[in-house]
Parts: C-alpha cells; sequence; structure tokens
C-alpha cells in the first residue's frame, strides 16, 4: 500500500463481487468519446438532420455513435460492475471482459466508419465485429444469470434487457444484410428495430439502473413498489407495438403505445416515492441531473403521441432525440457521478476502512461538479429540440455545443475523481 499524506493509505482491490476497476472504466471512457464524436458528427450532418433526412448513411453513422458506440458501451460497463454484486455470482473474468471490449469497440468504429462512406465492405467487418462483441458480452453477462443465487429487482430489468440487446442484435445484423445486398426487406423493419432496442435494451436497462440507484443514493432509500407492473407493462409494449408493425393492426398498435405510457407513469410514481421531488434529496446535484431527464422523458410522451395519433411523423425525430440523448443520456450523466465515487472507494478504500482516515464519497467526486454538466445538458436539449421544431441551424448548432460542453465536463470531472489521490479535509 501506498501513503497518500495525513494517515491515509491506497491499496489493492480487495472484493470477490466486482470487476477490477479497469473494467467498468475502459467502457465509459470509450462510451463518453462515442458520445462526444456523435456530436460532432451531428454538427457535420446537421443540416440533413434538420431537414428529415435521417436515412442518409452519413446521419445514420451519427445516430449509431450515440446508440452503439455511446449508451450500449456505456450499459455494458455498467453491468459488468452490477450484475456480480445485484446478483452476488463471480464477476466475470477482467481478461474476458477486456477481450469483448476491443471486439466490440473494433466493430462499431468500422461500422460507422463504413456507413459514413457508404462502404459496404466496411459496414460488413464492422457488423460482423459487432455481431461477436454484442454476443460475447451476452455470453459473458449472461452465464451470471445462470449462476445466480438470487434474482431481485434489478435482475429482472437486466435479464429481459440483456435478452432484448440480443433480439436487437438480429435485427441489426439484417439490416445491415439489406443495406450491403440490396436483399429483400421485411415491412416496418427498421420501427421494429428501433422497438426493441429503444424500449427492449435501453427502457429496461435505465429503469433498472434507476430503480436501483435511488434506493441507494437517495435520502429515503425506498424500495420500489410498482417495478413488477412496470417491468410487464415495458414488455408488453415492445411486444404489442411490434406485433402492430408486422400485422399493421391498429390496436395492437394502440395497446402497445398505451402500455409504455403506463409504465413511463409507475415508473415516475416509483422514483418520485424514492425522492425525485423531494426537497433533500433534490440537494444532491448528481441526482437532480435526473429531474430534466424525466422530463425529457415526458416530453417523448407528448411528441410520440402527437406523432403516432396526430399523423405527424416529423416529430418523431425530436421524441426520439428526447428520449435517447434527453433521457437516457442525462440519466447517464447523473448516475455516473455516484456509481464511479462509489467504485472508486469500494475498490480503494473500502478493505482499509477504518486505518486512518478515509475520504466520503464526495471527497472522490464532489457535489458542485454535477452543475456545470447539468446546466448545460439541459439547456443543449432545449436548444436541440427547439431548433428541430422551427428548423433553425443556429439553434440547433448552440445546442450541440452545450451538449459537448456538458460531456467534456464530466470527462473532465471523471478523471479528476479517478486520478485522485482523494484526502478527507480536517
Amino acid at each position: 500500500m501506498r501513503d497518500l499524506g495525513r494517515g491515509l493509505k491506497v491499496g489493492r482491490a480487495n472484493t470477490n463481487r466486482t470487476s477490477p476497476l479497469l473494467v467498468p472504466l475502459i467502457f465509459w471512457v470509450a462510451g463518453t468519446v462515442a458520445i462526444m464524436a456523435g456530436l460532432w458528427r451531428l454538427f457535420v450532418v446537421r443540416r440533413l438532420f434538420l431537414n428529415g433526412d435521417v436515412g442518409a448513411g452519413r446521419v445514420i453513422a451519427a445516430v449509431h455513435l450515440f446508440t452503439l458506440g455511446g449508451f450500449t458501451m456505456v450499459m455494458m460497463g455498467a453491468l459488468y460492475q452490477l450484475v456480480p454484486v445485484l446478483l452476488n455470482t463471480e464477476p466475470v473474468r477482467p481478461r474476458l471482459a477486456t477481450i469483448q471490449w476491443a471486439v466490440y469497440a473494433s466493430g462499431v468504429v468500422t461500422f460507422v466508419v463504413g456507413m459514413n462512406d457508404a462502404s459496404t465492405g466496411a459496414i460488413g467487418v464492422g457488423g460482423i465485429g459487432l455481431l461477436l462483441g454484442i454476443g460475447f458480452f451476452v455470453a459473458n453477462v449472461g452465464g451470471r444469470f445462470r449462476l445466480r443465487k438470487t434474482f431481485n429487482i434489478t435482475g429482472w430489468f437486466f435479464g429481459s434487457a440483456i435478452g432484448y440487446l440480443a433480439i436487437t442484435l438480429v435485427l441489426g445484423g439484417l439490416l445491415s444484410v439489406r443495406y450491403t445486398s440490396g436483399a429483400p426487406s421485411f415491412g416496418h423493419e427498421l420501427a421494429i428495430h428501433l422497438t426493441v432496442a429503444l424500449g427492449g435494451w435501453f427502457g429496461l436497462l435505465v429503469m433498472g439502473t434507476s430503480y436501483r440507484l435511488w434506493a441507494m443514493f437517495g435520502r429515503k432509500h425506498r424500495e420500489p413498489k410498482q417495478w413488477r407492473l412496470t417491468w410487464l407493462l415495458v414488455n408488453l409494449a415492445v411486444v404489442a407495438l411490434v406485433a402492430g408493425d408486422l400485422t399493421s393492426w391498429w390496436w395492437a398498435t394502440l395497446a402497445g403505445w398505451l402500455s409504455q405510457f403506463a409504465a413511463f407513469v409507475t415508473y415516475v410514481a416509483d422514483i418520485a416515492a424514492a425522492g425525485l421531488f423531494d426537497s433533500r434529496t433534490m440537494r444532491d446535484a448528481a441526482l437532480r441531473t435526473v429531474w430534466p431527464g424525466t422530463v425529457f422523458l415526458a416530453m417523448w410522451e407528448v411528441l410520440g403521441s402527437l406523432a403516432l395519433f396526430g399523423h405527424q411523423p416529423r416529430l418523431w425525430i425530436p421524441a426520439l432525440l428526447c428520449y435517447g440523448l434527453g433521457w437516457v443520456g442525462m440519466s447517464f450523466l447523473g448516475f455516473v457521478q455516484k456509481i464511479v465515487p462509489f467504485i472508486i472507494w469500494l475498490h480503494r478504500y473500502a478493505h482499509v476502512h477504518g486505518q486512518g482516515k478515509m475520504p466520503r464519497l464526495d471527497d472522490i467526486w464532489r457535489p458542485d461538479w454535477a452543475y456545470p454538466p447539468m446546466i448545460s445538458a439541459t439547456l443543449g436539449m432545449v436548444c436541440l429540440v427547439v431548433g428541430l421544431g422551427i428548423k433553425n441551424v443556429a439553434v440547433f448548432t448552440t445546442g450541440i455545443v452545450f451538449e459537448i460542453l456538458a460531456w467534456l465536463v464530466l470527462a473532465a470531472a471523471g478523471v479528476r475523481a479517478v486520478g485522485g489521490p482523494h484526502q478527507r479535509p480536517e
């Protein structure tokens, strides 16, 4: 162990239920870089995006920097850390996790470059890399569920989300084959791909993570009461919406949309009971960041309903932006500022607790660091949605700048937290 001064010592990680600190960090660093790259590419193709030309290869490449390179990469890192702890199983071996990261990252880069350059060869190679990388991940983390000793709330959400990720993998592979070979397609394939990926994979995973972290870090430490109903409604929504797309049965689409809205209501009710609107809990700036994220999730409901029932398909673009960068992105912005200091403390200080002055979580990641990214990301999302609504390039570009600043500040705070050393003030 090495002495950091004032009686504080740091030694090796000493826990058999968590991956080494490096494992989630390489995923989170890569994910953050991909999100910033996605924002840059969004700036490059902003005129296409504003004109609604979202089928262009360069726009698809930018979108997948967010979905595949950013949010999926981040969530993979979180699951490597959380699943063994929550299911009380042995963690995935670091070497396997690192190899999976390398394969998946290579696939993302190759696929995005190929899509941007309209190179069918690169798209094919990247697609194979994605298939291998996601398949490897499902095998790594899915094995923890087979070995489970307990299966709790987040186990239900995480297990289902990983299942939807596997389905997303198959659907994405079919889309890649059609794009590169011109093979015949089936109706509504893109809508089904988005439903399974956004509703099943992202939706269930963010909800499950949110439930656990509110119980851990919210002042009330309250477990959700409606989680089974929420889980059931999300799954019902995905199945019904996919059925509606495959059959063109309007009643199935309606049932699916009403189910996902009901899931939104029960989910928000649970996190509100855990402290979302509690004044004492909201003093924590990191948790406060989740509040505007939930507002953007509500905007998804409003815009999506107008697009579906008002027959205004152009509103799906800002609706999906609110869901992805607004809710999923800001949830990560807030929760990562609670998870990172916790796992740093767990790995570096837990085993020497009581042997000198220990830093608190607030000493590792200062609470006031959360305000700049929260404010910048919120302003960025507002400008992006308004810019899309009025088709104003300047406003939309301003939103991209604010978003980039938010993620740069988060990255700088993360480097400071990981680098340390962390000393508890006298």
